[in-house]
């Protein structure tokens, strides 16, 4: 590596530590990341002067509370806001995040946020002008001064992303033609947009604030309205041929099944997505759907071998269901078990989490 890619990697590493542990001296930095106190130094410095970090009260790391006092840095998240739009097939959620990913309050201490029904009869440019007039119905309820700090705004969504053009080229369940969201909502709100799948930006959530802070290698799955999946590999989402994210969901299970939102037929997703879960207990069949889901998880991680596999998703937050799922698993395979598969560590965040996670992402990384 050049000065160029060498010096973001460290800015990178150095944040990434402190939002694993918590306020950290220079010192403890130096220590656990490998670089050099005068490279600690310098990069802190400049987060200082930018906003990104700030120095706590400095406090004594002897015993006794006698030697050299130490100050420790934090990572100062309210400095930077975002919006947050992740849209989904029955709900979309607008919030306004943090650089940490928690939710913004207004003066009198309510959270800015919003779960509206995901709207299929309007045109996508039609729909995100009514998201933009939500963002900024959120932000109206903040003084002026932390309005000004609200310097992006991150879309996740269901289905193929063009990241690099911020297009969503198919969004399963919302709408099948590419549609500009970057352009569409950068000219209505002139701020930078980020566009991304929803599963995977779930995938760097859970890095960043969740299970993937302790284990490098994961498989994330999404149970709710549909199946969803993200491959985690070194700590970085895999992005697949021309960038597609995993597509557990797609997994082809019944040849002669039902047509699926893919264009295929018999995807697991048409026997383990919620309304297909429902009909096959309403038949006396939930069993047969919870096996066929188990056994596509189990050959997913046979491949992939991750250190774990989240759950994550409304059906997930089930603990009936997921222990149903984790038995499965286990018939099949007794390491599939409830220490190597785990619900997320994010529950109650799962609205808005992925997007915000986008944000804090990019200032990680720039």
């Amino acid at each position: 590596m050049n000065v160029e890619q060498v010096r973001p990697q460290n800015r990178s590493l150095i944040l990434k530590y402190i939002n694993r542990a918590g306020s950290s001296s220079r010192k403890e930095i130096a220590a656990a990341t490998g670089l050099t106190p005068a490279s600690v130094t310098q990069i802190t410095t400049a987060l200082i002067a930018e906003g990104i970090l700030r120095e706590a009260e400095a406090v004594s790391r002897s015993s006794g509370g006698r030697g050299r006092r130490e100050i420790p840095l934090t990572i100062e998240a309210d400095r930077f806001l975002t919006y947050t739009i992740n849209a989904e097939p029955d709900v979309t959620t607008v919030a306004v995040c943090d650089l940490m990913g928690n939710l913004v309050k207004d003066a009198a201490g309510e959270p800015l946020l919003r779960l509206l029904p995901t709207s299929r009869e309007d045109s996508p440019e039609t729909f995100l002008h009514f998201l933009c007039d939500c963002c900024l119905g959120l932000s109206a309820r903040l003084p002026e001064e932390a309005r000004n700090r609200i310097e992006n705004l991150s879309f996740a969504v269901t289905g193929l992303v063009d990241r690099e053009n911020g297009v969503s080229d198919h969004a399963y369940g919302i709408w099948n033609e590419p549609v500009e969201v970057r352009r569409i909502l950068e000219t209505r709100l002139q701020i930078p947009v980020v566009v991304e799948n929803n599963v995977d930006a779930y995938a760097i959530a859970e890095m960043l604030f969740g299970i993937g802070r302790e284990h490098d290698h994961l498989l994330l799955i999404k149970w709710g309205p549909g199946v969803g999946s993200s491959v985690v590999i070194d700590g970085h989402v895999y992005r697949g041929r021309h960038g597609k994210t995993a597509e557990l969901g797609h997994m082809i299970v019944d040849p002669s099944g039902e047509p699926c939102v893919c264009g295929r037929r018999g995807c697991l997703e048409t026997v383990a997505s919620a309304r297909a879960l429902y009909r096959a207990e309403q038949q006396g069949g939930r069993q047969e759907a919870v096996d066929q889901f188990a056994r596509c998880i189990v050959n997913a991680g046979t491949i992939l071998a991750p250190d774990r596999i989240v759950l994550f998703g409304n059906l997930a937050s089930n603990p009936v269901l997921r222990e149903a799922v984790i038995s499965s698993c286990k018939a099949y395979a007794p390491s599939f078990d409830g220490h190597r598969i785990l619900h997320t560590a994010l529950g109650g965040k799962e609205h808005y989490i992925g997007p915000s996670a986008l944000f804090t992402m990019k200032k990680i990384q720039s």
